[in-house]
């Protein structure tokens, strides 16, 4: 570039213009959601999923329950392994079929009823039960996983000392790299020693017996339950067209159903009909995962020292060059249950 010619400038006032045009479209767009966000903070597809939960009248879990016991969400976010990609066999040409679930996250997010957590006045803790959660594994079989009420015992997390078991771990595969990776591999603690049981979410622990056909050693158990309904909670109408009632309805199954359904709306066109159905898978996937796993960097010139919970008994202080923040709505448990669920359903 650097010649400034007659072409290049009705090149320069034409690209303004077409940028101005999508704006126009894009604006009309927004202005279909009933949210109060304000269009230059829209940031991503979370920021307007958080804009709709605000809208329903449900405010950040940690928000309105301050006082969660930090030990449990440690212990949670120790248990966090997020989404994967994995190849058992490199570099040979093999057959392959191509699968892929339907709405994977809020899929997994209505079979463990995980909007009644996300709409609770309060959030309880269950401890200690490891006894119940013995008692389900030794009995439960994948037929009982296609049962949708088994899921809604899956909302738990286990200790256990690992000897052998199929289970989510995180190391540094790439002699080229220090980045550490997520893999599922069969896994064991140094010596058998109870100081070296790991968390792991119930779900995750559901597919390693469903693998090994073994019940792992399990030292410690919590689960989390729900008690009561937040006050305030509105119906909303998600791009103007679908009518969601937080208080009756579970929202990340209305998104998906409602999908479905869409043919059935004739008084909308068929442009309408696509905007409308990108918009709610967009909105599906944006409010039923990422915004309880967001942690954001913050940036350091220099060490900090943060507090750490979940790895050991008591928690312990380090300092670290960039320490992360937990997002607005976020909360370890839901991530963790949301993720092992999706690694269970690849595993049935």
């Amino acid at each position: 570039h650097g010649i400034v010619t007659p072409k290049y400038i009705d090149y320069n006032r034409r690209d303004v213009l077409a940028t101005w045009e999508l704006a126009e479209k894009l604006l009309d767009e927004y202005g279909k959601h009933p949210i109060d966000l304000q269009v230059t903070k829209a940031y991503s597809p979370a920021s307007i999923g958080k804009a709709y939960l605000r809208a329903m009248g449900i405010n950040p879990i940690m928000e309105r329950q301050p006082d969660f016991p930090k030990e449990y969400l440690g212990y949670a976010q120790s248990a966090f392994f997020g989404g994967r990609t994995s190849a058992h066999i490199r570099k040979v040409a093999v057959p392959v079929v191509y699968t892929d679930f339907l709405s994977m996250y809020p899929t997994v997010n209505s079979l463990m009823d995980l909007w009644s957590f996300v709409t609770a006045r309060e959030i309880k803790i269950v401890e200690h039960c490891q006894p119940e959660i013995e008692e389900f594994l030794k009995r439960l079989t994948a037929s009982e996983l296609f049962k949708p009420a088994t899921w809604k015992h899956l909302t738990a997390f286990v200790r256990i000392i690992p000897d052998g078991d199929i289970l989510p771990s995180r190391a540094k595969y790439s002699v080229e790299s220090n980045d550490w990776q997520v893999a599922v591999n069969h896994l064991y603690a140094k010596n058998n020693d109870p100081d070296d049981a790991l968390w792991f979410s119930l779900p995750d622990v559901v597919a390693s017996v469903l693998l090994t056909d073994k019940v792992p050693k399990i030292v410690d158990a919590f689960r989390i339950a729900p008690h009561g309904t937040l006050r305030g909670l509105r119906p909303i109408k998600l791009r103007g067209e679908v009518c969601v009632d937080p208080r009756k309805k579970d929202f990340f199954r209305i998104v998906i159903e409602e999908r479905k359904r869409l043919s059935s709306r004739t008084h909308l066109s068929e442009g309408e009909k696509k905007r409308l159905d990108k918009a709610l898978k967009v909105l599906a996937n944006a409010t039923s995962y990422g915004i309880y796993a967001e942690m954001n960097r913050q940036e350091s010139d220099q060490k900090v020292t943060v507090t750490c919970h979940g790895i050991d008994e008591e928690p312990y202080r380090c300092r670290v060059a960039h320490p992360d923040v937990p997002g607005e709505y976020c909360f370890p448990p839901l991530a963790s249950l949301i993720t092992g669920a999706a690694r269970l359903m690849l595993s049935l």
